[in-house]
Formats: structure tokens, C-alpha cells, sequence
């Protein structure tokens, strides 16, 4: 039995439930450009408590806060997102609007990318 179209109505119903509106500005740099260009794309993000928090050991220090993930679609125009872009995205529908960037990759999945974001 083949879950693909269940997954991916799963993943629509999440978005349209639990989503935010989110500006996507993806720095491309090419050698060619000058000065560097900018993809933006509108999408829906959808923010994710992580299960399980990594507790650094040694002389490593722990964060004051817990990490912040947001779960955008992948697309055509939105295959990868590089640390450094930043994202413009409410923390709860309807609320301010602020901006973050990309500050790793928690995973991406068939169809989403999951990243690690900081307040820009």
C-alpha cells in the first residue's frame, strides 16, 4: 500500500492548520552577480518543539533557550535553504511579524525542510 498521497495530505492539512505566512529570502551568490541577488518566495511555516534537545557535555555551555524549528515546503522555487537566509515569520498566527535566519539544517524530509532558526 503506497502512503505518498497520505503524507502528503497529512502535510497540507498541517500547514493550513497550524501554519504561519513566511517571506523566504534565499541569498544566492554567484560569482557572476554583482551585487549579490536574492530569491523571495511566500510560503507557510509551521514551527516544531524538538523531541529530543542534544545536552552539550564538557566545557560546552547550554543555551538559555530552546532551539527554534520551522518546518517550511519543499518546492520548485524553494529546494534548499542555506544557513544565512532569512525568514520573515509570525511565532503564532496572527502575531508580530519578526525577523530570522537560518542557522542550520535540523533535517529535511520528502516534500519539507526543517530549519534551525535564530533572531535575525
Amino acid at each position: 500500500m503506497d502512503l505518498g498521497p497520505l503524507r502528503v495530505l497529512t502535510r497540507a492539512l498541517t500547514q493550513a492548520t497550524f501554519g504561519v505566512p513566511a517571506t523566504v529570502k534565499v541569498p544566492w551568490l554567484s560569482p557572476d552577480d554583482d551585487p549579490p541577488t536574492q530569491t523571495t518566495v511566500e510560503t507557510t511555516g509551521v514551527w516544531v518543539t524538538p523531541l529530543d534537545e542534544a545536552q552539550p557535555f564538557g566545557a560546552d555551555f547550554t543555551r538559555r533557550e530552546p532551539r527554534r524549528i520551522l518546518a517550511i515546503p519543499r518546492t520548485a522555487t524553494l529546494d534548499m535553504v542555506p544557513r544565512g537566509t532569512l525568514i520573515e515569520a509570525a511565532e503564532e498566527p496572527g502575531g508580530t511579524v519578526r525577523t530570522w535566519r537560518v542557522d542550520g539544517l535540523e533535517r529535511t524530509e520528502p516534500g519539507l525542510t526543517r530549519v534551525i532558526v535564530v533572531l535575525a
